[in-house]
């Protein structure tokens, strides 16, 4: 098929891939990166094609951003940080955002009175508006952890007892875009249900949009209308070429304007990976135009791909610009696809819909193991509501009589959400067999038999789910690096023991096991691995209890979840050694804290669970408070704090049973170390692991 590119666009993007390439492998090993280099290079300077030398040349270019990147990565995470209580002077680099749970990342600039130059820190307790590319100086507590606040990676955590100075940073651009971003929040601030949906729609800020909400429309697949994209910077061009227009007669000032204008935005969106493929996108042929070149679209698309991953190799990495780069060549393929079909109004939509929606489905197959079927028709009827709603909703941050209307068209956006997120999700072999399916669907003679296969499909994907367990079951949930266990009792009763990291992930895990309420959250303990992720399950009221560990420090995220608790209504009792619950089948039994211990590890909740079969959960205990716990052996043993070193083996091989679960993401921290997994072998115990095999589902009734 003609997808409508140039010769310029196919060498645009030959240099895109070849430098997305280079940053990959360059990123993985420097070595492996030179050497592939050298390799490319010799075969294209033997075959003497300028195709292979170009890609050759890129692919270097690539790998050399990808090395940088890989080194700066390696600092952050080897850095030296002073501990303790500090004064620190930094400038904010990028405000709190959705599911950063209020933490604002920043630049250091001096510690103590001395210059230092350190690498970026998160900062808790300040004002979470706080504006970007303001110069504070901070008194607090700093300690050393390496972590992400959404993409970006920090290597210490700095907690403010007081603001000591401010200043409000003195560029123009950055100024005009915070102005523009807080008036964006102020007039959405979360007074109606939808606020956080259009904030998302206008600026890809989404702190006010529910979790269940987020999960909604990625089931729908419609969450890419909250990740900003290239129509929100079309729009914003146009709003701001309108009100530039006396001074935009000549070409030069035109351009300029533009830039200054894309410069903005990605201020007001937080340098959003969508947004700065998107501006860069724009801005190549706006400055091609003052240079006299002609950029085609799939030229513009390769040259910033290319600009962007030569600057900045971390973005190849980046899921947000993986999928507006795939998107954006989906849409162009769909647009040339659906040129010469009648009528344009019609067939541009619909093409442009399913070619995207083609392009994104390995990237969201590969994130998050299904991708919505719905998605097609959702976009089709959503796409035309979330124009008018977000021209509305910018009109309504000058003129808020016009607020009601934003928040209709907001309303009817997540109620499509909603009906479309219960459609069928096809795993990897069911979206295989969909695209065989449209393959024979459209040809002639094989037609009939897609449709009669689609019809199947369709009946087979919505059959009804799996019922309620008839049995006690506990189910391990892969939710990435972290724990977060189910409890569920054949009477409905649900305990969920930690909640992982990410509010998104446990809130699709509740869905795929039909959980829709907890009678009991267990936060074993503070890390955000455990504590994270049932933040806004608690806010929302979902659940009836929550139990935290004795002893517990301050500064931790239990100080989140506590708070969350109180304001969604939910009971809050600190528990350790003798506390107990119980359902219709299944009893809880806490075995520690028995005391305070100077690792804030050694202080989490240990639960000795019995239904028939027994099973034990101890969060991140490690060897000094699991040579204090009773003797015990479990027939289920989720194995303390993902595997770690710090496991006592002798106490790991006498506690293990018959089943040992090991609940972990990737991460850098080595986890499962190997040792732990060879001494269960060797115990003749089964070792599960929920990176390979996704949620572990363990019935815990006793055997017949």
């Amino acid at each position: 098929m003609n997808i409508g590119l140039s010769t310029p666009g196919r060498w645009s993007l030959v240099a895109a891939v070849a430098t997305w390439s280079g940053v990959v492998i360059g990123f993985t090993s420097a070595r492996l990166g030179v050497g592939v280099f050298a390799v490319v290079l010799s075969i294209a300077l033997m075959r003497r094609r300028t195709v292979i030398v170009v890609a050759a040349l890129f692919f270097g270019a690539g790998a050399l951003s990808g090395i940088v990147a890989g080194m700066r990565t390696a600092a952050i995470e080897h850095a030296a940080i002073p501990q303790g209580q500090v004064t620190l002077t930094v400038r904010v680099a990028e405000g709190a955002a959705a599911h950063s749970y209020g933490r604002v990342v920043v630049e250091p600039r001096s510690i103590n009175g001395i210059p230092w130059q350190g690498p970026r820190l998160a900062v808790i307790g300040l004002d979470p508006t706080t504006a970007t590319g303001s110069t504070l100086t901070l008194s607090g507590e700093l300690t050393a952890r390496v972590f992400r606040v959404r993409d970006e990676l920090v290597a210490g955590v700095l907690r403010v007892d007081e603001v000591v100075a401010e200043r409000a940073s003195t560029n123009p651009i950055v100024r005009i875009g915070n102005s523009i971003r807080g008036r964006v929040i102020s007039v959405y601030d979360g007074s109606s249900p939808t606020d956080g949906l259009v904030r998302g729609l206008l600026i890809g800020d989404t702190d006010q949009l529910a979790a269940s909400d987020e999960e909604d429309l990625r089931r729908a697949g419609l969450a890419h209308y909250i990740a900003v994209s290239g129509s929100n910077v079309a729009l914003f061009l146009l709003a701001w070429w309108f009100l530039t227009a006396p001074i935009s007669v000549r070409p030069v000032p035109r351009v300029v304007g533009g830039i200054i204008a894309l410069a903005v935005f990605a201020v007001v969106t937080r340098w959003e990976p969508s947004v700065i493929r998107a501006s860069v996108m724009a801005a190549v042929p706006l400055v091609g135009a003052l240079l006299g070149i002609p950029f085609d679209p799939w030229m513009a698309l390769g040259v910033a791909v290319t600009l962007l991953l030569l600057v900045s190799g971390h973005l190849a990495f980046s899921v947000g610009f993986q999928l507006s780069v795939a998107a954006t060549a989906g849409v162009l393929i769909g647009v040339v696809a659906a040129s010469q079909r009648r009528p344009r109004w019609f067939f541009i939509p619909l093409f442009v819909t399913v070619a995207a929606q083609i392009a994104v489905a390995p990237i969201i197959l590969a994130v998050f193991g299904t991708i919505p079927l719905m998605a097609p028709v959702a976009n089709l009827i959503v796409a035309p509501i979330v124009m008018i709603t977000t021209a509305l909703g910018a009109v309504a941050v000058v003129v808020p009589l016009v607020k009601p209307l934003v928040t209709l068209g907001g309303s009817a956006i997540l109620g499509v959400a909603g009906i479309a997120a219960s459609g069928p999700q096809l795993g990897i072999v069911a979206a295989v067999g969909a695209v065989l399916v449209g393959v024979s669907v459209v040809g002639r003679r094989t037609r009939p038999i897609g449709l009669a296969a689609t019809a199947l499909m369709l009946m087979w994907a919505m059959a009804a789910p799996s019922a309620w367990p008839t049995v006690p079951t506990m189910v391990v949930l892969d939710i990435g690096q972290g724990d977060a266990i189910l409890l569920q009792d054949p009477s409905g009763e649900v305990v969920l023991i930690d909640g992982g990291a990410d509010p998104r992930e446990l809130d699709r895990a509740l869905r795929r096991n039909g959980v829709t309420h907890l009678s009991l959250v267990v936060v074993t303990h503070g890390d955000q691995d455990h504590a994270g992720g049932v933040v806004e399950l608690l806010a929302s009221g979902r659940a009836d209890r929550l139990w935290i560990p004795e002893f517990a420090p301050r500064g931790t995220f239990l100080d989140d979840a506590i708070r969350a608790a109180h304001s969604g209504g939910v009971q809050v009792r600190s528990v350790g050694e003798g506390d107990r619950f119980t359902t219709e089948s299944i009893r809880i039994d806490i075995l520690g804290p028995r005391r305070r211990y100077a690792g804030e590890n050694d202080g989490s909740i240990v639960l000795w669970i019995g239904a028939g079969r027994t099973a034990f959960v101890g969060g991140d205990v490690g060897a000094v408070a699991q040579r204090e716990l009773p003797p015990v052996r479990a027939d289920v043993l989720v194995v303390p704090h993902h595997g770690s070193g710090a496991t006592d083996l002798a106490w790991l091989e006498r506690t293990a049973g018959g089943v040992a679960v090991l609940s972990y993401g990737v991460n850098r921290y080595g986890h499962p170390n190997p040792e732990v997994v060879a001494t269960l072998t060797e115990a003749g115990v089964e070792v599960r692991h929920t990176h390979l095999e996704g949620d572990i589902v363990i019935p815990l009734a006793a055997a017949p």
